[in-house]
């Protein structure tokens, strides 16, 4: 029976797809979140174009004032608009969202939402171009990394930083590396040759990755 290690916690749904396809599951979550203290003008302020590139963002900005989203993933736009939230524009990765304003919305002065420890290329794209971008962190990264003394025939990566926590942890692993996009393939090809990507950014994406190359 192929193995595959997620590291992150799936939904049983989701776990489902893996073991009705034959094969065994184990997962860990590899990164946590924390929430960030925030003053209350922050709260209490209203913001005319958001970035938000994560669901643990929205959760976290719910209660916020925003005018226009501008967001990573069709999952996160989803958790947005059930939140009443206006979405103005959805791309794939940080990278292709800011492609798209940069194409668009030039003009426009920017909000982002997000971890502290944020991938760099979005604000690196926009700065270049001298459209205004202030970021405020409302919640912190850390890595939970754990040794597993076997190899998987896949691991099931989310983030740059899981992939990161996952290697440093586990350096010798020779497992195939399914990842949920272009930035975290990026950075799993830092230590395997073995890297696949999803065809969209959606967990259930990378599942049937999975179950198509171990099959």
């Amino acid at each position: 029976m192929h193995s595959v290690l997620s590291t992150k916690l799936l939904s049983q749904s989701q776990t489902n797809l893996l073991l009705n396809a034959g094969l065994s599951v184990t997962e860990y979550n590899f990164i946590q979140t924390k929430a960030l203290s925030l003053s209350g003008s922050i709260s209490e302020d209203t913001y005319p174009n958001a970035i938000v590139t994560s669901q643990t963002t929205v959760d976290l900005i719910k209660d916020f004032k925003i005018d226009a989203c501008f967001c990573v993933g069709r999952k996160t736009a989803s958790k947005l608009r059930s939140f009443g939230f206006p979405v103005e524009c959805v791309a794939e990765s940080g990278k292709a969202l800011a492609e798209r304003i940069l194409e668009k919305y030039s003009e426009l002065s920017f909000t982002f939402f997000g971890s502290a420890q944020r991938r760099p290329e979005l604000a690196k794209i926009l700065g270049k171009a001298y459209i205004s971008l202030s970021e405020i962190f409302v919640y912190e990264t850390i890595k939970t990394a754990k040794t597993f003394n076997r190899d998987f025939d896949a691991v099931l990566c989310f983030s740059p930083m899981g992939v990161d926590s996952f290697f440093e942890a586990n350096p010798a692993s020779t497992s195939k590396v399914i990842c949920i996009g272009n930035t975290t393939a990026t950075q799993a090809k830092l230590y395997s040759k073995s890297v696949f990507i999803s065809n969209t950014s959606s967990v259930e994406s990378v599942i049937v990755k999975a179950v198509n190359l171990l099959k």
